[in-house]
């Protein structure tokens, strides 16, 4: 499974007001071999919301894959580094709990996977989006 923030945000609006509420994060789970794409609307990039969003789409997937690639953001890696990345204690805990490995993208290697999963997150219209709202 590879996860990843695309970069956009979205802009989620008050129905009585009509007035931006906030601009959403979007968090997007991707499973290599199906290409089966899990979205969701996040406040931000921060790790409570970051580790919540892995466990709604384990429940999604009816399962949890074996390996988690995860790009260098912070809420996931501590330190971002080549050879030796220092992953977040309490994603490492998540991901236990789970019985997912946890493997870093390597630093040059993330752009490729941020054009391989926004290619795929277009709010809305990927295969196997939910709106956990409805």
């Amino acid at each position: 499974m590879f996860v990843d923030f695309p970069g956009e945000t979205v802009s989620i609006y008050d129905r009585e007001t009509e007035t931006v509420v906030m601009e959403a994060q979007i968090f997007v789970s991707v499973l290599g071999a199906s290409h089966y794409i899990y979205t969701e609307e996040l406040p931000s990039q921060q790790l409570v919301p970051w580790v919540n969003a892995h466990a709604h789409a384990f429940a999604l997937y009816g399962g949890c894959p074996e390996i988690a690639v995860v790009d260098n953001l912070p809420a996931g890696v501590s330190k971002a580094h080549r050879y030796e990345p220092i992953v977040n204690e309490s994603y490492l805990d998540m991901a236990a709990h789970f019985g997912v490995a946890v493997i870093p993208a390597r630093p040059y290697a993330s752009e490729a996977v941020e054009r391989s999963v926004a290619g795929r997150a277009a709010p809305g219209g990927g295969r196997g989006v939910r709106d956990r709202d409805r």
